[in-house]
């Protein structure tokens, strides 16, 4: 019996850095309870989910895991080149596109590899079988007398057909089983090895890598204030004098949110810093002391897991040392402010 076709709602936000996708999918059937996969293949478990053989024999890679700087776009075209045999040049990768890649949640905690690397490794795995089935099937040998190198695949007797030509008959609109093994890490030829990152070129040649890169026809750029103390209202500003400022579209209040919008990124950059200067505040509670940092963290709620816990029985005349070491607080944030892009058009 044929999986139902699933259709999908989406939608993606950007919330500190980190990006979300939702998806609402219809569930399955009462009294089905579908074999749980590895990685986001469980939560995403069809195969043209993640890939797609092209006719002139490349390889789109979906993935919904996105560039952050960590370079695990490139990690993850390692992985799905390395399981396709076919070279890394020939993989393109798709990344947190909300309506073609599939919903992986959100990116942080390290866990891409954990989550997407191990759905692309099965995934691609399950593809190869499948080429090299089809191929046995058209040559008219045996699947395991083939051999793949960088997409195609070869006869004892010579004869060959790369992945290309076996494009159109490969039926990726299936659930995947995770049941084909995928390659012992002793066969790596890609995985592992050093290769120039995708992400660095955009970054380095001002290029568009991340969402602040976007540049829409007419698209304005905005900015907000923030307020100097956590609860902090704000009294009054001088709308006025920011108003004529170069580039300043509006200035926009809503309660104690105060934001300006501008034609050009650094315009609103400097509107904004004007706005913080002659913006009134009161209330609200002070930051905490820097040098006392160490004992506000430990003063808030927090929640233990015990990872792993072990007994050894302690040697006669042992001596017990206690210790305790922090060090000053840092912060795991962006270089840049959050960005979010929306358009808005005929209302």
């Amino acid at each position: 019996m044929n999986a139902p076709q699933l259709t999908r709602r989406e939608f993606i936000a950007t919330l500190g850095g980190i990006v979300l996708s939702f998806s609402l999918v219809p569930t399955v059937g009462l009294g089905q309870t579908p074999a749980r996969l590895p990685g986001s293949l469980d939560t995403n478990r069809m195969l043209d989910a993640w890939l797609r053989i092209n006719a002139d024999g490349s390889v789109t890679v979906f993935t919904g895991k996105v560039e952050l700087g960590q370079g695990i776009v490139t990690a993850l075209a390692q992985i799905a080149a390395e399981e396709l045999d076919v070279p890394l040049a020939r993989v393109t990768m798709i990344s947190g596109d909300t309506g073609r890649t599939p919903n992986e949640g959100q990116t942080a905690g390290s866990q891409s590899i954990e989550q997407s690397g191990t759905a692309l490794r099965m995934a691609g795995a399950e593809v190869r079988a499948m080429l090299i089935d089809l191929a046995a099937a058209k040559l008219g040998v045996a699947a395991d007398t083939l051999k793949v190198t960088d997409g195609i695949i070869s006869a004892a007797d010579g004869r060959k057909v790369g992945y290309g030509e076996l494009a159109a008959q490969a039926d990726l609109k299936r659930e995947a089983s995770a049941k084909v093994p995928p390659k012992p890490p002793a066969q790596h030829k890609i995985v592992g090895k050093s290769v120039p990152r995708i992400d660095i070129p955009g970054k380095v040649t001002g290029g568009a890598a991340f969402v602040q890169d976007v540049r829409l026809p007419g698209m304005l750029h905005g900015r907000i204030v923030r307020p100097p103390r956590y609860g902090a209202k704000l009294d009054s500003f001088d709308e006025a004098m920011v108003k004529k400022l170069p580039g300043v579209i509006a200035v926009v209040r809503d309660g104690s949110f105060l934001g300006v919008v501008a034609q050009r990124e650094q315009q609103a950059i400097n509107a904004r810093l004007v706005l913080a200067e002659f913006a009134k505040w009161s209330g609200g509670s002070a930051l905490p002391d820097p040098a006392k940092m160490y004992e506000q963290l430990m003063a808030l709620r927090s929640e233990t897991k015990v990872i792993s816990e072990k007994d050894a029985p302690v040697p006669a005349g042992a001596k017990a040392i206690e210790a305790t070491y922090h060090r000053p607080y840092q912060a795991h944030a962006a270089i840049a402010p959050s960005c979010a892009l929306a358009e808005f058009e005929d209302g």
